[in-house]
């Protein structure tokens, strides 16, 4: 399994996280979604196609799925979720997107189907209720649809999550992906977009719609690349949690410094302040040896000059003194 198999679905699995990539598509940032109100869903997707007959199932497998259950102006709400990581761009996405939301909503009605137990008579039927049998009656239609007209689908929404410095230079709809040449046929099939959360397409402005360190993470994917990526989160950077530093640091690969403040989060500034440090007290320590000097002295000109212990320039003389 690649990094995003790994450490991107634990990122993201996390409740706040997702909730957050998910409040920034569908709120632009707003706080609407909130993390106790997702519950983690099988990310294994089974169509079984309709039809009498033989019938093969086609099993596929989602990244990251939740359910959102929440009360809004006094109405119930159920949304699922889905998010599906990508560090290189799918050119297929549309479709592949398309199939997982279909079969999520096949499911549902398979299972509005199987929630109906056939009596005697074959307009009537048993609908289970939180384990108690209610009869009802059906109409032909609903009988042969094996969902009643009544019954409603939960939506799903599915975000791409493209986690790359590089462009998505991939479609972003079906419509994208078709080779028409009558473009009025266009109206007649129905187009799927994808969903697409990309930092490298963001402003930096947008990064503060976030209210985790999700914001801190995106800005590092985008900036990943760029050789002033010191100097940006030098000035900008925060403390941010362990999950989003260590995140960070295996996507990104940026080879950051953390150092634990103590509080159950890490400073970056100061890691890799300290990190900068270190690099310059070694290479001055490196000079002084060209010319010569003896450790003793080394040790008294770097703590005058770089204000540091003796002990510090001590720990990186050792490894050349051994």
């Amino acid at each position: 399994m690649g990094v995003i198999d790994t450490e991107g679905k634990n990122y993201f699995g996390l409740s706040r996280i997702f909730a957050d990539a998910f409040n920034y598509l569908l709120y632009d940032g707003e706080e609407v979604i909130k993390a106790d109100s997702l519950k983690e869903l099988d990310t294994t997707q089974i169509a079984i196609p309709y039809g009498n007959g033989a019938r093969v199932p086609t099993q596929k497998y989602r990244d990251l799925l939740k359910i959102w259950s929440a009360m809004m102006d006094e109405n119930a709400v159920y949304v699922m979720l889905g998010a599906e990581l990508q560090d290189k761009v799918h050119y297929a996405m549309p479709v592949k997107n398309g199939l997982y939301d279909m079969i999520g909503y096949a499911r549902q009605v398979e299972e509005a189907r199987a929630s109906f137990k056939k009596t005697t008579d074959e307009k009537e039927a048993e609908l289970f209720v939180e384990g108690d049998a209610i009869k009802i009656k059906l109409t032909s239609e609903e009988f042969l649809s094996g969902f009643r007209k009544a019954d409603k689908l939960i939506p799903i929404i599915t975000a791409t999550v493209y986690l790359s410095a590089d462009k998505w230079d991939g479609p972003l709809s079906l419509h994208e992906m078709l080779d028409v040449k009558d473009k009025r046929l266009l109206r007649f099939i129905p187009d799927y977009p994808i969903n697409l959360i990309a930092p490298v397409n963001m402003e930096d402005e947008e990064f503060a719609k976030f209210h985790t360190d999700l914001g801190f993470a995106m800005n590092a994917l985008k900036y990943q690349r760029d050789k002033r990526i010191t100097d940006v989160f030098l000035s900008t950077t925060k403390r941010i949690d362990k999950n989003t530093a260590e995140f960070v640091n295996r996507v990104a690969n940026l080879g950051l410094e953390y150092v634990d403040d103590g509080k159950g989060g890490y400073d970056v500034c100061r890691g890799m302040e300290e990190n900068n440090k270190m690099r310059e007290v070694s290479g001055a320590i490196k000079v002084l040896r060209a010319t010569g000097t003896e450790d003793k002295d080394i040790i008294d000109k770097i703590v005058e000059n770089f204000n540091v212990t003796k002990e510090y320039v001590m720990e990186l003389l050792a490894p050349k003194t051994a």
